[in-house]
């Protein structure tokens, strides 16, 4: 039976200050609820001692020995302490301590999810509902769509005139007859910012509502600075008149976007004041410079892909195909298939020939079975799993795969038996060649790692249905479902942190094939297992996916109800802490806290890391309106004897990980902020209980070196920023309320500023130094 909670808290304007700081005595918060009689379970490693124990010696921290008890004798033998309670993390020293909270976590869910499943994670696209009833997603165009258009699109007649429309105004209608490439200008025209992102509109959208759901929308989640909209012959495009373009227009300039709609020639024109706004698209060119151009950008050598054209085979093939009145992209694809099924410098026209004519929904299926051998295979479901990573994980993976895939190694007779495993040939394909046959596409970009933020490569299919599709064709289709799942769990301890985000996914993505095998082999395992916290988070990472399904969230909701009430399994419980913030914490923050709550009287560092880890989550999720529930709720526990540890725990564990960037004028200029102390300096409501638990935390000294991590991050940052230094220097004065605070604050001062200190805060030492003489001088 689980300890009753307390009843939920509601959201108020302001987190209450702990009152007062914990007694040095104050009994440690209990284990849990106790089992029923008669089924007495044992103790657990770490549980403290029940209340009425001895008191503690505050001067050694250990409790005072009984009357008549033994006093140890020096040099005796000491008692093994427990591995598992959060002090007992102190006693074992640095080492020990968990690492801190991933601040980039959402981020990195949302970029695994998109890449990898699309829509079946629905935080992947702005969800803005229309009349209380429809749905109409706003999602960043694929980069199938702009990539050959950034590289290989033709100008149109009068393009110049045409692009220079956007310049001057915020929302263009793009008018043209059919087949004339209307969705390539209009891209190609919102590409005059090369790094604008561009957001795809249903073409259902209620045009006359949308001025307001863009307000919203960038209100609750801020879109990037200079987006650009598309919206392709909108359904409902006799309802518009030219006063909702105004509208429109005035929001692009608003938000500092801009929009193209494309519609034909043949939609008709409500009133004379949408003329203003439209823009009649010059004359297409030819089909046959279409192919020209992006099979010159496919093959990346122009000679060729004009030598190729020139052959009387290809020429003929391509006057066969474009026979008729046809849409542009016919010309595109047609490009696509020839760069595919070119070997050497000679194409198989009769293939291609063949592939034109079964152009379909097959045109999958044919792809992935032409893909004939083991490492081709591989580097297909590797990128399919790590879709959007840099390239060089992408080929140790599909590696990794291949090798249990290729079978058992030969042995090889003679003077000497020795093993030889399969081999490879490295120098088999080129990496141009290898991307033609995956259809992928290598891209330079820059990457956070932890060391800050370098150059890399990142490989990604053309097409971003593909990698939902391959994992899904794969595991229907093959029966290699252990060998896949085996190897999705090997990724899973990688040191590399997106990798074992994007395995999760993965694996969350197969769990809606069939959840039960994946849940009994792989995540049931990975859930329990008390050698590796990577597993535990992978699987929430894993169960974020079915849980944004309403048919599977039952499922998942089953799964990790069980793991949560498992009294015997402390890492299974610590499992579902972690699920409660990254999988079940966007459908319920409130929900997610009520859990959390109950598990947070339980001593065990493995549970409160996985709290302070959820408890992030829900933050970065929405700073706005989970802050101030998250924090109100720490509060409650640093003032309940039962939560007390957790609550302090928690607490600096968030102080450590949690940090913001913020843009001030110029946008290529970031500064980073301790997320709490950036709530404390901006947030009025917050800032006064965000005092009281730093004095609570500081004043206990139950953690000196998590406290001590705590305070040098935020030290480091305002060593780097004046303003962070301004915020932090009154923070801490607000917290040395009583001479010991401010005597243990002036201790860490005299360690930043230490000659043997190898990372000095000097400037942040001497104004923290000086705000706390300017608090002790009598006023």
């Amino acid at each position: 039976m689980t300890a009753p909670a307390p009843p939920p808290q509601q959201q108020a304007p302001a987190v209450p200050q702990p009152q007062g700081p914990a007694p040095q005595n104050q009994q440690d918060p209990a284990p849990g609820p106790a089992k029923p009689a008669g089924n007495a379970a044992k103790p657990t490693p770490g549980a403290q001692k029940p209340a009425g124990g001895p008191p503690k010696d505050a001067a050694a921290g250990k409790e005072a020995p009984k009357d008549g008890a033994a006093v140890p004798q020096a040099g005796a033998q000491p008692e093994p302490i427990s591995t598992t309670g959060l002090e007992d993390q102190e006693k074992r020293g640095r080492g020990a301590l968990p690492e801190a909270a991933d601040d980039r976590l959402e981020e990195r869910l949302r970029k695994a999810a998109y890449n990898l499943s699309g829509d079946l994670v629905a935080g992947d696209k702005l969800v803005m509902m229309l009349g209380g009833k429809e749905k109409a997603p706003m999602q960043p165009l694929g980069a199938q769509l702009t990539e050959p258009v950034r590289h290989a699109f033709v100008e149109p007649t009068d393009w110049p005139k045409i692009r220079g429309v956007l310049f001057d105004q915020r929302l263009v209608v793009l008018r043209a007859d059919p087949h004339q490439g209307k969705v390539a200008a209009a891209i190609r025209m919102l590409q005059a910012v090369p790094e604008r992102p561009i957001y795809n509109l249903d073409n259902d959208v209620d045009l006359a509502r949308l001025t307001t759901l863009l307000d919203d929308a960038n209100n609750d989640n801020p879109l990037p600075p200079g987006a650009g909209f598309l919206l392709c012959e909108p359904q409902r495009w006799g309802e518009v008149q030219g006063w909702m373009l105004q509208q429109l227009e005035a929001v692009m300039k608003r938000i500092d976007a801009r929009m193209v709609l494309t519609l034909g020639t043949d939609a008709p024109l409500a009133d004379e004041d949408i003329r203003e706004h439209v823009v009649a698209l010059g004359q297409a060119r030819p089909h046959a410079d279409i192919l020209a151009s992006h099979l010159a950008w496919r093959l990346e050598d122009r000679e060729l892909a004009q030598r190729l054209l020139a052959e009387k085979s290809v020429a003929e093939l391509a006057d066969e195909t474009f026979t008729g009145v046809m849409s542009l992209k016919v010309a595109a694809d047609l490009a696509v298939i020839i760069s595919q099924e070119l070997s050497g410098a000679t194409v198989d026209v009769d293939r291609v020939r063949a592939r034109v004519a079964e152009r379909t929904i097959e045109d999958f299926d044919i792809w992935f079975g032409g893909l004939d051998e083991v490492p081709d295979r591989c580097m297909a479901i590797a990128l399919a799993a790590l879709n959007g990573l840099p390239y060089e994980i992408v080929v140790r993976a599909a590696d990794a795969l291949a090798d249990r895939l290729d079978g058992p190694p030969l042995v090889v007779g003679g003077d000497t038996v020795h093993v030889v495993a399969p081999w490879r040939d490295p120098f088999r394909r080129t990496r141009r060649e290898r991307l033609r046959l995956l259809r992928a596409q290598v891209r330079a970009t820059t990457v956070r790692g932890p060391f800050g933020t370098g150059p890399a490569e990142v490989l990604e299919y053309a097409d971003t249905s593909y990698p939902a599709q391959i994992l899904t064709h794969v595991w229907r289709e093959f029966d290699i479902q252990r060998i896949l799942l085996d190897w999705l769990r090997d990724l899973a301890v990688s040191s590399n942190k997106d990798v074992r985000v994007w395995s999760g996914t993965a694996l969350g993505v197969l769990s809606c094939q069939a959840f039960d095998f994946v849940h009994a082999e792989a995540l049931r395992p990975m859930s329990i297992d008390d050698d590796s916290i990577q597993n535990r988070e992978v699987v929430a990472y894993a169960l974020r996916v079915p849980a944004d399904d309403p048919k599977l969230r039952p499922l998942v909701t089953a799964v990790i109800t069980g793991l949560y009430a498992n009294r015997d399994s402390p890492f299974g419980q610590a499992t579902a802490a972690r699920a409660y913030g990254i999988s079940l914490g966007r459908q319920s923050a409130p929900d997610a806290l009520t859990a959390l709550d109950r598990l947070a009287t339980i001593d065990h560092i493995a549970i409160a890391s996985a709290i302070a880890g959820s408890l992030g989550d829900l933050i970065l999720q929405n700073e706005q309106d989970n802050a101030p529930l998250v924090l109100d709720r720490i509060a409650g526990w640093l003032n309940d004897r039962r939560r007390a540890l957790t609550g302090q725990f928690v607490f600096l564990q968030l102080a450590r990980s949690l940090t913001t960037e913020v843009t001030m004028g110029d946008p290529a200029v970031k500064t980073s902020w301790p997320t709490l102390l950036m709530f404390a300096d901006q947030r009025l409501p917050l800032r006064h209980g965000l005092i009281g638990m730093w004095r609570h935390v500081l004043h206990s000294g139950t953690f000196p070196l998590v406290t001590e991590q705590a305070l040098d991050t935020w030290a480091a940052l305002a060593e780097a920023d004046r303003d962070v230094q301004v915020s932090f220097c009154r923070m801490l004065a607000a917290a040395a309320e009583q001479a010991r605070t401010g005597n243990l604050i002036r201790r860490h001062v005299t360690r930043w500023r230490a000659v043997d200190n190898l990372q000095p805060k000097p400037r942040t030492a001497y104004a923290v130094e000086a705000a706390l003489d300017a608090r002790s001088e009598p006023r």
